[in-house]
């Protein structure tokens, strides 16, 4: 079993990872949600005009949310 520690690191690493791919390809991912609405749920996904800036802004907010885990948990 893994040590809390090594868990935050893993959760830190998870967390960089996803807010860089937020912040990178904003576009493919809202092309990846419409997919995933229109054969999973059955409805229609239309992103708005300033949809890629929010999900940039979400991958900001997950680079902050890993340092502060990685910073609080991993000590």
């Amino acid at each position: 079993m893994p040590t809390y520690r090594t868990l935050a690191r893993r959760l830190s690493a998870l967390g960089v990872l996803a807010g860089i791919v937020h912040l990178l390809v904003p576009n493919r991912l809202l092309t990846a949600a419409e997919w995933g609405y229109d054969r999973l749920l059955a409805v229609e996904f239309v992103p708005r005009s300033a949809a890629t800036r929010r999900v940039r802004l979400i991958g900001l907010l997950m680079l902050g949310g890993a340092a502060l885990c990685y910073r609080l948990l991993g000590r």
